[in-house]
């Protein structure tokens, strides 16, 4: 595998040659109207964060491992024929994309997060969504020292 010779050692300076290189590798004219705005979309991005892994060294410069946490929460929804609608679906996502994040900063979201996350959840949910989080930690740390 190759080595990014500018992963953590990089300079604001390369980060800007980097999105110019971008930019022009991007300057295309797209056929589907879904890619032009899809580069739009990217273009749009601050600099800074598409290329924060050049700077800090703790950033990864791949998805690969937000690739195989989705993975798990993709084979439910094809399996389980997804929620049934596009807000469950997003609803799903969210969830899902929160819990991992928590568990990677060895957190509770319901405890540690925002008063705002709390107060949107209301107090009738919360010991029910406290004790299902606590259940499926368990059951992942359980699963992962297999």
């Amino acid at each position: 595998m190759r080595q990014n010779r500018l992963h953590g050692s990089g300079t604001m300076e390369d980060v800007e040659n980097l999105y110019n290189k971008l930019v022009f590798l991007l300057d295309y004219d797209y056929e589907h109207t879904k890619s032009r705005k899809f580069v739009d979309n990217l273009l749009k991005r601050r600099k800074e964060w598409l290329f924060s892994f050049v700077v800090h060294k703790d950033v990864e410069p791949t998805n690969n491992r937000a690739e195989r946490a989705l993975k798990p929460s993709v084979i439910y929804t094809k399996t389980n024929g997804g929620t049934r609608s596009e807000t469950g679906d997003r609803t799903y996502e969210k969830l899902t994309s929160v819990s991992y994040t928590s568990r990677l900063w060895k957190s509770n979201i319901v405890k540690d997060g925002q008063p705002e996350i709390r107060k949107w959840m209301g107090k009738k949910y919360m010991k029910k969504i406290e004790g299902r989080l606590d259940k499926s930690m368990k059951r992942r740390g359980q699963a992962s020292e297999d």
